[in-house]
């Protein structure tokens, strides 16, 4: 039988029909995404999909780089956020109108921007979401951080004979960055990259499923001691997770503990009279019996080694049967794993010599330390996952 040379008009016209309000449940969004992603992998020839990652995606990031320089999207949306023509967005701007006019011709044909008609421009979702600084920030982290890193990560491990990165300190960031000392230590000392970073950091923890939507807050809020420590956020950066839990429990906010490096934790986002403390979680925790020990985007950050290390200072705190540690990771199938899984794994390896796990990979890593896993808790709405663990009997 002969092939259709065309699709049939209605296949079209659903694809085309499709969007985020499609769906009345956002677990079915985010498959439908991921199936999105799977059908232009198997629509695309070898050309298209090596044009793509070669040309179109790196074209792409250079050229929101440059509109971000030039902050056209804030002087836009401070005009009014209408439709304008690109001499118009050229004047905007202060930029050459031809120059301006080939970059935004890129930034529509990949849905950054809604073309009406030829020469004018609409702002998309997309665009306005990059006046937030949780959002349009990660273009500044990419150029400082994510491409100078990850273009010298092939060299790096070909220098280092192809092993498996360990040791934070020496890892593509240095090699890329020519610095001595860890990604932290970096930001400490760089600290407008240090702001880029934080903000990021509150792109990661504010703009996922809450911890919350994951696990519900009377599972351990019940049966605690109401006159003792609820939740120390051990590395919680400026506060995005506990500020979540404050907001819909404040009675409980004296309660709560917020940990990170002293320049981060003087930058924390929750009032008072949450505790707001500068810990280094390689050094004993401070903060005995609390109901719950949580971590958000910590221990990817380290091989397993010093990972190790923040788990014995977390479970000598703990009180046995009482205490429980949440950590809120990636817990990555053995197959089929989420591309945000994979592409945080590399991240991580050649930022920090960090590591995503495997579900096998995490109760070994803790049951290595004396902790019993009770539970992985999974959500449609979330690709990552909390594990609930307990100092093992």
């Amino acid at each position: 039988m002969a092939k259709s040379t065309s699709p049939p008009n209605d296949v079209l016209g659903t694809l085309n029909a499709i969007n985020a309000d499609s769906f009345s449940a956002e677990g079915d969004r985010i498959n439908a995404l991921l199936a999105a992603y799977a059908l232009v992998s198997r629509l695309e020839t070898p050309w298209e999909r090596i044009a793509r990652m070669c040309m179109g995606e790196p074209a792409l990031s250079a050229s929101l780089k440059v509109v971000k320089d030039l902050r056209l999207f804030e002087k836009w949306h401070a005009d009014g956020d209408g439709a304008r023509s690109g001499d118009e967005l050229a004047a905007l701007a202060n930029c050459e109108r031809d120059l301006l006019g080939r970059i935004l011709r890129h930034l529509a044909t990949n849905h950054i921007l809604i073309e009406p008609t030829a020469g004018v421009f609409k702002p998309t979702t997309f665009s306005l979401s990059l006046l937030q600084p949780v959002f349009g920030e990660w273009i500044s982290f990419l150029f400082d951080v994510g491409i100078p890193v990850l273009h010298k990560t092939p060299e790096f491990l070909q220098k280092t004979g192809y092993k498996n990165p360990t040791d934070p300190k020496d890892v593509a960031f240095q090699y890329a960055k020519g610095y001595q000392g860890d990604m932290f230590d970096y930001f400490t000392s760089h600290p407008r990259e240090g702001a880029s970073f934080n903000h990021v950091m509150g792109g990661v923890m504010a703009h996922q499923a809450s911890w919350l939507e994951i696990i519900p807050a009377e599972h351990f809020t019940n049966g605690s001691d109401p006159n003792g420590p609820l939740v120390v956020d051990v590395g919680g950066n400026i506060g995005h997770d506990i500020e979540k839990f404050r907001q819909v429990h404040p009675e409980t906010a004296h309660r709560l503990y917020l940990q990170d490096l002293t320049a981060v934790v003087k930058l924390a986002k929750c009032p008072d009279p949450v505790n707001k403390m500068a810990h280094n979680f390689f050094q004993p925790q401070p903060v005995l019996g609390s109901r719950i020990y949580y971590m958000h985007a910590v221990l990817h950050d380290w091989s397993d080694e010093p990972a190790r290390q923040i788990l014995k200072m977390i479970r000598d705190a703990m009180k046995p049967g009482y205490s429980r540690l949440l950590v809120h990771d990636h817990v990555v199938p053995e197959k089929d794993a989420h591309p945000h899984a994979t592409a945080y794994d590399l991240t991580m390896m050649a930022l920090l010599a960090g590591v995503e796990r495997t579900e096998t990979q995490w109760r070994d890593l803790l049951s290595s330390v004396g902790y019993r896993v009770v539970k992985v808790w999974r959500s449609p709405l979330a690709a990552q996952a909390i594990i609930e663990a307990v100092i093992a009997d």
